[in-house]
């Protein structure tokens, strides 16, 4: 039940983030418009569609004393859990940019031409908005709005509201973070892109439980937001003249050493309270 609340919860502040988008205009900047105000809309999408419904589930079902499964801990020791997190996460960029180009590789059935075409179409719009942003923007202005806020509040919908529910009910860790995983790729509506944010959902789901703290993950998850932005900016006539959506040039036998890497620090890090030993 709790579940299905946070989920209408969520569905219902996206319709009223749609609508103040469509009312207020920041929806759909036009060229010379200043990009605060569809910035500023990007963030309050975030905080209603993700951080307030799982507050508000926190806050209305459970005694301040059942609360800590939000993991709001913030302590010394989880710093250096989420330093690393950002290592694995890091060591993992190599896999995931494989999966990227093999994600983008695949194709719909042929009578699914005209939807594959309009989602192809999308996502080249969405990294050309983001090019446009970058141009004129503050980069401080755009790790805040485009990296830490999604970071923060996604985490607390998908890890300590998604995952904690489904972990609940099924009793199950890894079936929690998987499920999650999905979901959080699907959520973002980028078809030719589910597998590496599904690879990605999954490590923040693993940092969240075994690093017993939100900001595990959240941090890996802000770190990998801000490499998105810090490339497009260098790459927008601010340094180095690169395609930051063009795939790395490492061979495969870099591809499994560092995921070996990751997942032998993974383990040794977090395996305790994951469960799992070398």
């Amino acid at each position: 039940m709790h579940l299905m609340v946070l989920f209408l919860l969520s569905l219902s502040m996206m319709v009223v983030s749609v609508v103040v988008g469509a009312v207020a205009g920041p929806a759909n900047p036009k060229p010379g418009d200043s990009w605060l105000p569809w910035l500023s809309w990007q963030a309050l999408s975030q905080v209603l569609m993700f951080a307030l419904p799982t507050l508000v589930v926190a806050w209305r079902y459970y005694r301040p004393g059942q609360r800590q499964w939000l993991r709001l801990d913030f302590s010394g020791s989880r710093w250096l859990l989420a330093l690393a997190g950002v290592v694995v996460m890091l060591l993992l960029v190599p896999l995931t940019d494989w999966l990227t180009a093999w994600n983008d590789a695949l194709h719909l059935p042929q009578a699914l031409n005209p939807v594959e075409e309009s989602l192809r179409r999308a996502g080249e719009q969405s990294q050309g908005m983001l090019q446009d942003m970058m141009r004129e923007v503050n980069p401080l202005v755009s790790l805040l709005c485009v990296a830490l806020v999604p970071a923060v509040c996604e985490e607390l919908f998908f890890r300590a509201g998604i995952q904690n529910l489904l972990q609940r009910w099924t009793g199950n860790v890894h079936v929690a973070v998987w499920v999650t995983a999905a979901v959080f790729s699907l959520a973002h509506f980028e078809v030719f892109a589910f597998l590496p944010r599904f690879l990605l959902g999954a490590l923040l789901g693993y940092l969240y439980v075994g690093g017993g703290s939100l900001v595990v993950n959240a941090v890996a998850h802000f770190v990998n937001n801000a490499i998105v932005v810090v490339a497009f900016w260098l790459a927008c006539g601010h340094g180095i003249d690169f395609d930051p959506s063009a795939p790395l040039a490492v061979g495969w036998e870099v591809t499994v050493a560092c995921s070996v890497a990751a997942v032998f620090l993974l383990v040794v890090t977090f395996g305790k309270r994951l469960k799992i030993s070398v």
